[in-house]
């Protein structure tokens, strides 16, 4: 019982829930209808029962209005007991009246005189409502439907009664003309009044519809937007404090959108200035974990973003983790960090940066700014410099030391021929030293040099050959095994005396690095468009680190190389500066311990 009333109550609260669902309109006219509906069923209801209480009154009047007759008129022929005028009498009061149904006089014992039944008499109506001191009626259900028995008595009752039949299916036939017609009119009433509760809800709910427009409008960004309502009714001021706190809200929202703007332009700005620093940036948290970079940092790390988040900062200075470590867990957030730091990027190449680092508090946390400068290369370069400086000095102060020697051994020497080979060996030292001055000179003249080159048509084979010439005393004496191939001569356009400069710095390069019993191949070759001019050795090679930047000025493989194979760094600087300028470009081979072969196209004049 109780599970049945808590499944009525959840249906009954559901049927509210949709109702209240429902359309203003939709709910004035369900109302509307239901009242009708309603008030139609009570109005039918009273009406048919007053209706029905009138007409079987008047029913009741008129049967025994025409049993009373009957039973006047009976009393001559029952004292004459004149059977034929009676079955007269009761069939002409059958004949006449259409709601008599039947009609049956019975005598003082109960014996039934005449009747009007064609099938015999029913024995169901024998001394049934007895006509005892006046009219007695009562109501039968028969096969032909509900009649009304109405007896009368004769002479009080001592010569018999008499019984009438009134049928009661008009009044029903009746009521049931009448319910359709108070239908009928029901129903048009619920037409008429639906109608008029859809033009009712119409102008209540079309404001309610235009508030409500005017919201959802609002609320897709027309913060202008206004909604029109004339009318000092209750949606009307509502209509009246919505515009009211739209103008406030739009305010509100412009307002905020203005400082947004000034928030993201302000944070844009710094965005680009970190973005754009030179020095790698990096957010760390107390524990060590990197929560931002900038490019600056990725760029030293050599690795993805992706990467770097997330990881430990500890991983970059493996180094100094114990310092690093000891700051980020320090109390005092005044306290800042600066130091020179070995950086280990992703690939496991070890930098040298600065590392500066200082806390800030953001949204309650202590968060810490690093920032990394990258001096690796301010390290090469002053490691470069003193390289060249002591380079430079060794390489000048050698020619002059041994001129300084021989000269003074001349000085004293009386034999001419020991003085004249003493002062050929000066000369040869003044020759080095000379030969060191224009590499420098051509070092300085840089792009210029390269704009000042006179450019002729000359014999390409030519070229080689006299760089060769420059070192036939030394070819001859340094045990290495020199061959010279040279391909059909071709007349190029070049600079004769700067190209055939550039090859005696690649054939020097060649004769410093290769050992007793090595082999040096100087030629030219044809190739699509020009002639390949290459000096191929059999030295000690060039390693895959160095081979990137053995063309830059002043570079020496190692700092024990410029006391081994001598030299001042510039040989190959010079001659790739000279080979470009004669629009082509120095290349080489290498293989670490095998040699080297530096090769260069000269153009055909044709193409050039």
């Amino acid at each position: 019982m109780k599970n049945g009333s808590c499944h009525l109550e959840t249906k009954l609260r559901g049927l509210v829930s949709d109702i209240d669902n429902f359309s203003i309109r939709t709910k004035m006219i369900l109302t509307v209808v239901g009242i009708i509906l309603i008030l139609g069923i009570l109005m039918g209801s009273y009406l048919n029962l007053v209706q029905t209480s009138m007409m079987s009154a008047e029913l009741d009047e008129k049967g025994i209005s025409i049993t009373r007759n009957l039973a006047e008129n009976s009393i001559n022929p029952i004292l004459t007991d004149n059977q034929v005028r009676l079955q007269w009498l009761i069939e002409t009061i059958r004949d006449s009246e259409s709601e008599v149904v039947y009609v049956f006089i019975a005598d003082e014992q109960g014996d039934i005189l005449v009747h009007t039944f064609q099938d015999g008499f029913p024995i169901d109506l024998y001394s049934i409502n007895p006509a005892i001191g006046g009219s007695s009626i009562m109501l039968l259900d028969t096969e032909v439907g509900y009649v009304r028995d109405i007896s009368y008595p004769i002479l009080e009752g001592k010569a018999g009664e008499v019984h009438v039949g009134m049928s009661q299916e008009h009044i029903r036939s009746n009521v049931d003309k009448f319910t359709i017609s108070l239908g009928l009119f029901v129903l048009m009433l619920m037409f008429i009044g639906s109608n008029v509760a859809y033009f009712a809800g119409s102008v209540v709910s079309r404001p309610i519809l235009e508030l409500k427009e005017g919201v959802e409008i609002f609320g897709e960004g027309d913060l202008d937007h206004k909604v029109m309502i004339n009318s000092n009714n209750e949606v009307g001021q509502l209509a009246n404090s919505f515009n009211d706190m739209a103008d406030h809200i739009g305010y509100l929202i412009k307002e905020k959108e203005k400082v947004a703007k000034e928030v993201l332009e302000t944070r844009n700005y710094l965005t680009k200035i970190v973005s754009g620093s030179l020095d790698g940036i990096a957010v760390i948290d107390d524990g060590g974990e990197v929560e931002f970079v900038n490019d600056s940092f990725i760029r030293i790390a050599r690795s993805g973003k992706e990467w770097i988040i997330g990881s430990s900062i500890y991983s970059f200075f493996q180094e100094k983790e114990d310092e690093l470590r000891s700051f980020l867990t320090s109390a005092d957030r005044n306290a800042t960090f600066m130091k020179e730091l070995n950086f280990t990027d992703m690939d496991g190449r070890l930098k040298v940066v600065i590392l500066s680092m200082g806390s800030v508090e953001y949204r309650g946390e202590i968060k810490y700014v690093a920032v990394a400068k990258d001096i690796t290369e301010i390290k090469r370069l002053e490691q470069t410099k003193a390289n060249i400086i002591a380079n430079i000095s060794h390489e000048l102060r050698t020619p002059l030391n041994i001129m300084k020697g021989y000269v003074e051994i001349s000085m004293e020497e009386q034999d001419s021929e020991k003085r004249y080979s003493y002062l050929n060996r000066s000369l040869k030292a003044l020759d080095r030293q000379n030969i060191m001055i224009q590499d420098l000179l051509e070092i300085a003249r840089g792009e210029d040099g390269v704009h000042d080159m006179d450019l002729v048509m000359t014999s390409i084979n030519g070229i080689v050959e006299m760089a060769c010439k420059v070192f036939n005393g030394k070819l001859s004496t340094s045990d290495i095994e020199v061959m010279k191939k040279f391909s059909e001569d071709k007349h190029v356009k070049a600079d004769p005396e700067k190209l055939t400069y550039a090859l005696t710095k690649l054939i020097d390069n060649a004769l410093k690095f290769t050992e007793k019993g090595g082999l040096i191949e100087i030629g030219t070759s044809p190739v699509d468009g020009g002639t390949r001019v290459y000096v191929k050795d059999t030295g000690i090679g060039i390693s895959e680190n160095d081979m990137e930047h053995i063309f830059d000025r002043f570079y020496q493989v190692d700092s024990s190389s410029t006391r081994k194979f001598g030299g001042n760094g510039l040989g190959l600087t010079i001659a790739s500066s000279i080979i470009a300028g004669h629009n082509s470009r120095l290349l080489v081979i290498s293989e670490y311990g095998k040699g080297s072969t530096f090769y260069f196209v000269i153009p055909d004049h044709s193409d050039h």
